[in-house]
């Protein structure tokens, strides 16, 4: 039937909870539009400090904001297009000197005033030094204790209550946990006492392989390893079930983080771009001829993360990390039949150590005391 105006208005009028409210979506932001919102943090830094940002290990943030800047002088394409932007003169290359003579009449600070011959190699840091010692493969002598653990690992692969996945981050690197390096089954039977190394921290660990073998391997060279051909073992889901203080017969869901593998250059222009997904399925069974569904853009795809939480509140889980990057939603759009439509909603453009890292809030339960700035593209306190 066909709703006259009075009828629409009364409709409006007696619309108590907002149902005819129809959201605004935030539009998203264009390439250019992030370079400059970085640029600005950048600008924002200078006007506070009267500097540039310096690297600094005492300060995350501001090295981060040196790396970028010095990104951005290294390309051509962005500082052409923040060009007009620059009113501090950031981006300004120096005229070089044309002489020996103007390096030292500009020399204001004295650096060069030294009877040294100016080509003498003085002060030049020597090789750093090597690591105490190389860990090497040696035979397990105590391989008797982990055989059992590396069979029951494979039983569970098998029956699918352990999964491989990308390797991501070294923070999965955890005592008791499996990993697959090369082809080969590890486990983690140590994960010694963590130092101040360089930028981070690093420790020995005790890795036993199924072939018999161990290697007293740093944090991060395992992480290197497992980085550049490496995949981890997630954990039984009755173990899960068990840490969460769950009966071991509750059904277990899924968040799962995917990325896109379509060719589409929209698609491959939004360099973050991730879908947040829930399911209570297996995200095998989930993401079965993905290729031919429009809320996975009709494109294969390739599993990120994922993180067993209870099938009964997967959903709500999901809901939560939506609402919390809503501003970096994306409708994504994408062709069938030759007409551009849209029907994806789950896909963000947040990078995915982010959304790792919301996922410890929500588990921590502290998400709403935080935010998401899309414009640095971080987690910040209220």
């Amino acid at each position: 039937m066909t709703l006259d105006a009075p009828r629409l208005r009364a409709m409006v009028a007696e619309d108590d909870f907002g149902l005819l409210t129809v959201p605004i979506k935030p539009t998203p932001m264009s390439s250019d539009e992030r370079l400059l919102a970085k640029f600005n943090e950048i600008v924002d830094f200078v006007v506070a400090n009267g500097r540039e940002p310096e690297k600094n290990r005492g300060d995350i943030a501001e090295s981060k904001l040196a790396m970028r800047l010095k990104a951005i002088l290294e390309n051509d394409e962005h500082r052409q297009a923040l060009k007009d932007h620059d009113s501090l003169g950031l981006l300004i290359e120096p005229e070089p000197p044309r002489s020996l003579a103007e390096v030292l009449a500009d020399d204001d600070m004295g650096l060069l005033n030294d009877d040294t011959d100016l080509f003498t190699l003085n002060h030049v840091p020597q090789a750093q030094a090597a690591p105490e010692r190389v860990a090497r493969r040696e035979p397990c002598d105590d391989f008797d204790q982990f055989k059992d653990l590396f069979a029951q690992c494979h039983r569970d692969l098998k029956k699918g209550t352990r999964k491989l996945l990308p390797f991501r981050n070294p923070s999965f690197i955890e005592k008791g946990k499996f990993f697959v390096q090369s082809g080969v089954l590890v486990y983690v039977a140590e994960v010694g006492e963590l130092q101040q190394r360089g930028s981070g921290q690093d420790g020995r660990t005790r890795c036993i392989y199924e072939n018999g073998t161990e290697a007293d391997l740093l944090l991060r060279s395992l992480a290197r390893l497992l980085y550049e051909e490496g995949r981890i073992v997630t954990v039984p889901d009755d173990v899960i079930a068990e840490r969460m203080g769950l009966s071991p017969e509750t059904e277990m869901g899924s968040i799962y983080v995917l990325k896109s593998l379509s060719e589409s250059s929209q698609v491959g222009n939004v360099e973050s771009l991730h879908k947040i997904g829930a399911t209570t399925q297996t995200v095998e069974q989930r993401l079965a001829n993905a290729h031919r569904h429009p809320t996975f853009l009709s494109a294969p795809v390739e599993v990120l993360a994922e993180y067993e939480v209870p099938a009964a509140i997967a959903l709500t889980v999901e809901r939560m990390l939506h609402d919390f990057f809503a501003q970096a939603r994306l409708d994504v759009w994408f062709e069938r039949n030759g007409k551009n439509v849209v029907a994806a909603h789950e896909w963000f453009d947040v990078p995915l150590e982010v959304i790792d890292e919301a996922v410890r809030l929500i588990e921590a339960e502290t998400i709403t005391d935080f935010r998401y700035d899309v414009s640095s593209q971080r987690i910040k306190l209220k």
